[in-house]
């Protein structure tokens, strides 16, 4: 059982999100086991959410159980996890979300800053870094790299050197993003670039910064610098509703009230109008009631492991 309480435990179970419901995390699942690997051992979710933290759960819940199987269908576990995040609120959320789900006891959840120095317990004027002295069989990095222009801007270049210190020789770290929406696309497509246009200039002209993404291929480059070796990227179409469409014009309208004018908010409020009935005309008549346009993508990577002669394997 994830909770004490059937009635807890049956709202957790039904939370709970396994790689054969969902594309991304069930890459990252398959690339283990055909690696040869039984389990992620423990498990380190450097940029959490509720999403993730979900997915962990049921990996959790197979360490618990001693679920088995056999080849792909053997399920995966972890024996303990690590998660991150720079934002008070959402360590709340988490910590909520990891108390329903019954796992606050195989694991922590951290509030840090992966490009920031903390006090220490030690002497005076002692720092160490988010982490200190911890390594982890397997890491993930779940929309972090987009994310961190918020929290710490430009550190990007630098975030998978830092995660790396933190990762065991023969770990492997899992990368998630998103590919850069284009500026202009064709046909309907065209649409959700308008869109992620008006909902950024909405979060710039309130006061606060926007996203960034990152393609595969930058991704790929700085994993190598950082000494570790790309396995493999996956590629997943994306196909956008009109709900996913209107989650993303409602981030836009969220910052309406902190324009610095209300005529200019008011008349942003109208674009956004606009747009959201474009979106369900668009939607409408496409034969799927979706718009295609760019990708979500899993770049697996690996810690070369060492010899006795504390020398990578590839360099012997």
């Amino acid at each position: 059982m994830f909770a004490s309480s059937s009635t807890k435990g049956g709202s957790a179970k039904s939370k709970i999100v396994r790689g054969s419901d969902d594309a991304l995390f069930g890459c990252v699942e398959r690339n283990h086991l055909i690696s040869g690997r039984t389990t992620f051992g423990e498990f380190l979710d450097a940029g959490t959410g509720s999403h993730s933290l979900r997915w962990i759960a049921s990996l959790l819940h197979n360490e618990r159980t001693g679920a088995e199987g056999e080849g792909e269908d053997k399920p995966l576990s972890v024996s303990r996890f690590a998660a991150v995040t720079a934002d008070e609120n959402m360590r709340k959320k988490v910590l909520a979300e990891a108390e329903e789900l019954g796992i606050e006891d195989m694991g922590e959840i951290l509030i840090g800053n992966w490009a920031a120095e903390v006090e220490g317990d030690g002497e005076v004027g002692e720092k160490t870094e988010l982490c200190h002295g911890q390594q982890y069989d397997t890491i993930l990095a779940d929309y972090l790299v987009g994310a961190i222009d918020g929290f710490a801007p430009y550190f990007q270049d630098q975030v998978f050197s830092r995660l790396a210190r933190h990762l065991r020789p023969g770990g492997r770290m899992y990368v998630v993003g998103l590919n850069p929406i284009p500026d202009k696309a064709p046909g309907d497509a065209d649409l959700f670039c308008r869109v992620t246009r008006l909902r950024d200039a909405c979060i710039k002209l309130a006061g606060h910064r926007c996203y960034r993404e990152y393609p595969p291929a930058w991704i790929e480059r700085h994993l190598r610098l950082a000494g570790l070796e790309v396995v493999e990227t996956s590629r997943f179409p994306i196909m956008y509703s009109h709900a996913t469409i209107l989650r993303q014009l409602n981030v836009a309208r969220s910052k309406l009230p902190l324009f610095p004018s209300k005529g200019l908010a008011t008349e942003m409020g109208k674009q956004i109008d606009e747009l959201e009935k474009e979106s369900r005309a668009a939607t409408d008549r496409s034969s799927t009631g979706r718009i295609k346009l760019g990708f979500d993508y899993v770049v697996t990577a690996e810690m070369p492991a060492k010899n006795a002669n504390g020398n990578s394997k590839e360099s012997t």
